[in-house]
């Protein structure tokens, strides 16, 4: 997305006044639903307007443009969360990997739609000329650098980095096989992971 989007949409956010909150807040569910049923492409302004009731010139009025509403829906809500879960391991003293993936998970775990919309959006951000192929492409490295600050308790001889890259590779992998099949317990799937990423003895008395 490109630095002028970003910033037309952030002069666009209203203040917490009364209704225009709600108003903004279906407009982004009903971009989170769109986006991840028919990705950026197939998801029109004038859908999202018909669905909550608006005229387009209306969801402008809301979100500044189409990639604005992408950033939102990517940068400031589902990265919301796992942004705020990593200052608080930051903030603990000999933080745990493997019960940061596992918050992590829940976190995904109550909000699937999310989760549909973020790797939906992945794989048709391999085009280069996406809006959103900039984000996706230094997402992993920047959670990553984010995650090396912090002062993980980890096994003697183990790299913090190796293990948050795979970490981070399995859980997409995990959440598109999540996501194919409704109704299977995304924690399940992730604890067989944690066999592979954390084994015993080596990670007992870290996990």
């Amino acid at each position: 997305m490109t630095s002028q989007a970003r910033s037309a949409v952030r002069g666009r956010r209203p203040a917490a006044d009364g209704a225009e909150p709600d108003r903004r807040t279906q407009i982004l569910n009903a971009a989170i639903e769109y986006f991840g049923t028919l990705g950026y492409y197939g998801t029109s302004l004038q859908k999202i307007a018909t669905k909550v009731g608006l005229t387009k010139a209306g969801v402008l009025h809301y979100v500044g443009s189409k990639e604005g509403l992408l950033e939102l829906v990517l940068s400031d809500i589902y990265d919301r969360d796992t942004n705020a879960l990593l200052e608080e391991c930051a903030a603990q003293r000999n933080p745990s990997i493997p019960e940061m993936f596992r918050r992590n998970v829940s976190i995904n775990i109550r909000r699937p739609n999310l989760v549909h919309m973020f790797s939906t959006l992945s794989a048709e951000a391999l085009d280069t000329n996406h809006p959103a192929h900039e984000y996706f492409a230094g997402r992993e490295q920047a959670g990553v650098d984010q995650a090396k600050r912090i002062a993980w308790s980890v096994p003697d001889g183990v790299d913090p980095t190796d293990v948050l890259l795979a970490g981070f590779s399995m859980m997409d992998g995990i959440q598109l096989r999540w996501l194919r099949t409704p109704g299977q317990d995304l924690m399940a799937m992730w604890r067989q992971c944690e066999h592979v990423l954390f084994p015993l003895p080596l990670w007992q008395g870290y996990r």
